[in-house]
């Protein structure tokens, strides 16, 4: 199991874990994600994107990127539970996925899994990682030193697109 530093809260020590998820941590995988778009995402997006959104989330599409050796995905288990995970396909360079559950906000978990993601990448000899970026995510990623490649659309069906911001980040200097 891959550990994360210890994380101080009100004098008590919390052990965090980032490690590659397990078929096991598919339903808290899927609770976390669909209660971030459900909540998190609400603040920039409305009711007809998020009804999509969530429609697209599916508890097995997380055991297929277990099984794809081309494809990570990690888990942050925070005070004994799977608060959030990272998905990434090492053949686009791309952070396909990253959210944390909306309770545990600003507790560092989103900061400790893309960090854990920059890392998986270069040492898959990826130079640089790219992302679509929800709009309510954007400021996290320039604070992580992703920059705007532009304003994209992403079709979540026939009929209903998400506004993002296309970023990224160079891993190498």
């Amino acid at each position: 199991m891959v550990k994360s530093a210890v994380l101080v809260e009100d004098n008590m020590s919390i052990i965090t874990y980032l490690r590659p998820a397990r078929p096991d941590d598919c339903e808290d995988i899927y609770n976390a994600h669909r209660y971030a778009v459900q909540y998190t995402c609400a603040r920039k997006y409305d009711e007809t994107v998020l009804k999509a959104w969530l429609s697209l989330l599916n508890i097995d599409s997380y055991l297929h990127t277990m099984a794809d050796a081309n494809k990570a995905l990690w888990v942050v288990d925070y005070k004994g539970h799977i608060q959030g995970f990272f998905q990434m396909d090492l053949v686009e360079a791309q952070l396909d996925a990253l959210y944390i559950h909306p309770f545990v906000h600003n507790q560092g978990l989103g900061t400790a899994l893309l960090q854990r993601a920059e890392n998986v990448a270069s040492r898959a000899g990826l130079g640089m990682l790219k992302l679509y970026a929800s709009l309510n995510s954007v400021k996290f990623y320039e604070i992580n030193g992703y920059t705007s490649l532009g304003e994209c659309a992403l079709p979540l069906n026939n009929e209903v697109t998400v506004n993002c911001l296309l970023m990224r980040k160079y891993l190498t200097e």
